[in-house]
């Protein structure tokens, strides 16, 4: 087999000597490619992927070194898009390093992002990993590695932090290629089996459990991929979708519809439910957690929301504020719904509604029961939906009750079916 090669990614207008540290730390063990997205070209002869070759495409080469920073970023993420897409297609990289200030950062995982699927291995070295890294990260599996001191010159520790780093990151590139390596020596067969995409929510728990486990019972080969609606897993969600990963999808989660519409912190936006709509995948989509709005602590709840005592709410843990939903936003939440959910020649979509709750605290005698405002939801969405084509069905029951959750994994079940005979 041959050595692994790891794409090292950074500005080397300012970081080289860090990213040279790192290349040593790396070899003789791995063969490593060093690519400059730096501002100011750079011409030292260990750059292997300089400018020349990232602008190569375009004509504006000369103009975008001297754009302000944060335009010199949105241009040349394309063509450094571009660049690393060639070289994972060409299977010439099997791991990507990079190493970065904010500037650095912010183009590193953005190209980590857009140009590499899920499962090819990815890690960042920043001087922002020890803050919000939802922004870097979005539905990739990007991991980041805190610098500690920043990076501007060799010390102790951040040599430390780099030797770390490689030493992960050429351990996950071996791994990489033996997989790699391992396919082709299988061929390139036809994935066996069913792939299936399930939402879910603490409060919708108990539901997905149940489906989860009845799909895998009754449809041969399943594999089902379970997705946290927090926003970053219902992207994830729609990226996999997209990319042909997921077969079906049984979306019982839709909260981050809520948080989109109303202005919580776990919108998966605007896009949400459009993947499967594109590409017409057999779908079966509910409402769980359409009760709720989420917000972190109590006192991270925006003013607004605040006056009048108005608004219900619950305390779902300590860092975790849920704010009901009223009859206006659920009319509001079931247009986008209904918006999203339709396609082009939708066939293979059908909508089931638990009447009964949209989540374990949306039942009798708990916090957020409000068959009224639920009934908004239900009513609009059946509205939106009339000659759309896509069945929606009432259920009495609520949608942690073991039987809705098994009669919307048997109207999957039967989507799957029907669409692999027509």
């Amino acid at each position: 087999m041959t050595t692994p090669t790891i794409l090292l990614l950074g500005t080397c207008d300012t970081k080289l000597p860090e990213l040279l540290y790192a290349k040593s730390r790396l070899s003789p063990k791995t063969n490593v490619l060093i690519m400059d997205i730096g501002r100011n070209p750079a011409t030292d002869p260990s750059i292997d992927v300089p400018h020349a070759i990232i602008l190569s495409s375009t004509s504006d080469k000369d103009r975008i070194p001297t754009l302000d920073r944060s335009a010199y970023i949105e241009a040349l993420i394309p063509h450094a898009t571009e660049t690393v897409q060639a070289l994972y297609r060409e299977n010439r990289i099997h791991a990507v390093l990079g190493i970065g200030g904010s500037c650095g950062t912010a183009l590193a995982t953005t190209l980590m992002r857009d140009a590499l699927p899920v499962g090819f291995p990815k890690l960042m070295v920043s001087t922002m990993a020890s803050g919000d890294v939802g922004p870097y990260i979005g539905e990739t599996d990007i991991c980041m590695m805190y610098s500690v001191v920043d990076i501007a010159g060799r010390n102790r520790v951040l040599e430390t932090v780099l030797e770390n780093a490689a030493a992960a990151v050429a351990g996950m590139a071996d791994v990489h290629q033996r997989r790699v390596s391992e396919k082709k020596e299988e061929g390139d067969e036809k994935v066996e089996g069913v792939r299936i995409g399930i939402s879910m929510f603490g409060v919708t728990t108990p539901a997905v459990t149940r489906a989860r486990e009845y799909l895998e019972e009754v449809v041969e080969g399943c594999e089902v991929y379970v997705f946290h609606a927090t926003g970053s897993g219902g992207r994830a969600l729609e990226r996999l979708v997209s990319e042909g990963v997921l077969d079906a999808v049984l979306d019982l989660t839709t909260t981050e519809i809520c948080d989109e519409v109303v202005g919580g912190v776990l919108s998966a936006g605007g896009e949400r439910l459009c993947a499967a709509s594109k590409r017409d995948v057999p779908r079966v989509v509910s409402v769980g957690a359409c009760d709720m709005v989420n917000f972190g602590t109590p006192e991270s709840v925006p003013g607004e929301f605040l006056k009048g005592n108005e608004r219900l709410f619950h305390h779902h843990n300590p860092t975790v504020t849920l704010m009901r939903t009223t009859g206006e936003e659920c009319a509001e939440i079931g247009k986008v719904i209904a918006r999203n959910v339709r396609g082009d020649g939708v066939k293979w979509t059908k909508v089931i509604l638990p009447t009964g709750g949209v989540s374990m605290i949306d039942v009798p005698g708990q916090a957020f029961w409000d068959p009224e405002v639920d009934e908004v939801l239900f009513s609009t969405l059946e509205e939106e939906l009339r000659d759309s084509g896509i069945p929606i069905v009432r259920d009495d029951r609520q949608i942690n009750d073991p039987g809705f959750a098994v009669a919307a994994a048997e109207m999957l079940r039967h989507l799957i079916e029907e669409s692999r005979a027509a």
